[in-house]
């Protein structure tokens, strides 16, 4: 009780005028027409903004769940494409399950990256918890990230394409000629694609894909197209400049491709001939 009156001693103006002031204020409200209509008017400005900033707070705090489900949708979408190069002879391709499916994607965030260097790599902010195991592929919807090299529970790192160590089964898409997509160290863009004989068609334009020859990528990922074909003096085979779909240097996002028949591959290729 005690504490009550030293409040009210060491308050009570200030108590006492916010009182008068509310007293005040009801009375100019409720009997003056225009000041009341006025304060409704405002009140509802008010209530309004406060109803916008709360769904705008409420819309933030769901486009992080929002972004993932577009993500896995993605993912989904791509699958399905991967799927019909795969298995090219298939009357519908709507008529597979998901679980038929030989390879799955799991959306990645890329959380850091370089491309100026002989030797990049990225670092992906998914790891081993999400499913994501050493050698798997990294794709985009329009083209080639790199290879996973190293996995921790929450993230992995990825030897990107453009490394010096980067050696990718590829294919001209127009006649299935293969060889190996390697980078120069030079532009980020532009790829070379080496041993593919001279006897081969090889046109200015051509569209360059995965061959599917390894368990790393499936068959038909794009690649890029064919910038410049050259063949030197005395050589038995081109050399082929790449240009790719993808801009690395801009690359936030990516799939990472888990080939659900890989181990049974290596297993049977690396038995020897009996």
């Amino acid at each position: 009780m005690g504490n009550v009156f030293l409040i009210l001693l060491r308050f009570g103006y200030h108590i006492l005028f916010f009182l008068l002031e509310f007293v005040a204020i009801y009375l100019i409200v409720n009997y003056n027409q225009s000041q009341k209509e006025i304060f409704i008017n405002s009140t509802n400005i008010l209530a309004t903004s406060v109803n916008q900033k709360v769904d705008d707070l409420e819309r933030f705090s769901n486009l992080q769940q929002t972004n993932d489900q577009l993500k896995l949708e993605n993912a989904r979408l791509v699958e399905r494409f991967i799927q019909e190069n795969v298995n090219s002879t298939a009357q519908n391709i709507d008529t597979l399950v998901s679980d038929s499916l030989k390879y799955e994607l799991i959306p990645a965030t890329i959380c850091n990256s370089t491309y100026t260097l002989r030797n990049n790599n990225l670092t992906l902010c998914q790891g081993s918890l999400s499913g994501i195991e050493k050698d798997m592929g990294v794709i985009t919807d329009n083209g080639l990230v790199g290879i996973v090299r190293n996995v921790s529970p929450n993230y992995s790192r990825v030897m990107s394409i453009l490394h010096s160590q980067s050696l990718i089964d590829c294919a001209i898409k127009r006649n299935n000629a293969h060889g190996t997509l390697i980078w120069n160290g030079r532009n980020s863009r532009i790829l070379n694609l080496i041993d593919i004989p001279k006897h081969i068609s090889v046109l200015q334009g051509d569209t360059i894909i995965t061959s599917g020859y390894s368990t790393i990528f499936p068959k038909g990922i794009l690649v890029g197209k064919i910038k410049e074909v050259t063949l030197a003096n005395g050589s038995n085979s081109y050399d082929i400049s790449v240009e790719l779909f993808n801009d690395p240097v801009t690359l936030n996002t990516a799939f990472v491709v888990r080939n659900k028949q890989a181990a049974e591959q290596l297993a049977i290729e690396s038995q020897t001939s009996q």
